[in-house]
């Protein structure tokens, strides 16, 4: 893992330089390069980002919020934190939003009865 992890540093420090540079376009490109390096070394070793997409997973997602929406109540309708495991142990569950159904419409159509 540690000969995986050197070059990130090596892209981490570009990175840095660029910044002292005010070099915008340069210390995004190096940014990117070291997610995707650090994210390369992390798979390499096993690391996935867990699944989110459809039903909520008490498994392996943590409910923070649920807000009305069109989509089927305990559909996850936003991710506020990617979610990892370490082959099938969760190292941090995925932090969403839920939906809680189609919420009633707002005080406009109420009548003033």
């Amino acid at each position: 893992l540690m000969k995986q992890l050197v070059p990130v540093l090596d892209d981490l420090e570009r990175a840095l330089d660029a910044a002292t540079a005010h070099e915008e376009a340069k210390l995004e490109e190096g940014v990117r390069l070291v997610h995707r390096a650090l994210a390369d070394a992390l798979a390499k070793e096993g690391l996935t980002e867990i699944e989110t997409s459809g039903a909520f997973d008490p498994h392996t997602q943590e409910a923070l919020l649920s807000q009305p929406s069109e989509d089927a109540e305990g559909a996850v309708i936003q991710v506020l934190q990617k979610g990892y495991r370490l082959g099938e142990r969760v190292l941090r569950p995925a932090r969403v939003v839920i939906s809680a159904g189609v919420g009633t419409q707002s005080n406009e159509h109420e009548s003033d009865a």
